[in-house]
Parts: structure tokens; sequence; C-alpha cells
């Protein structure tokens, strides 16, 4: 990891040609408030936010032994009252 020091005002710049710049705009006990210029076909996001989807998306997807019963259970009661209204 790169690490830099930079006041408030000053920036860094991540790619010169697509033009990504951070600058450090208020740094106080506790926070720093960056500014990034960046072309808008570059995602930019807190770390937090992505976790959190992440961990939604895992959860989602995820089955327990539960539920693929369950499924079982309302299909087999489906194909039952198929085949009973025929």
């Amino acid at each position: 990891m790169l690490v830099l020091t930079r006041r408030k005002g000053e920036s860094i710049v991540i790619d010169v040609e697509e033009g990504i710049e951070i600058t450090v705009l208020e740094a106080s006990p506790g926070s720093v408030r960056l500014g990034i210029q960046a072309p808008r076909s570059i995602d930019v996001w807190r770390k937090e936010v992505i976790l959190q989807v992440k961990d939604a998306n895992k959860a989602a997807a995820s089955t327990s032994p539960g539920d693929a019963k369950k499924l079982g259970e309302i299909l087999g009661a489906r194909r039952a009252k198929d085949k009973t209204s025929d």
C-alpha cells in the first residue's frame, strides 16, 4: 500500500490519461473530506457500501436445507393440484 501525506487543497492523481484526481477538501480530527474528479464512466464507491452489497448478494443467493425442503413441498402440492384439476 502506498501511503501519502496531503494537506487541505492538495491532490493526488490516480490516472493521468483518465483524469482521476483526488483532492483533500477538509481535514479534521477523525475525518477527511475528499473531492474526486473522474469521468462518469468510472465508478466510485465507499468501501462499506460495496461490502454491504456483497453480503446482501451472498445472503440472497444462499439456501438452507429447509429452503430446499419447502420448495419441494410447494412444487409437490402444485403438481398434485394440477393432476386433480385435469
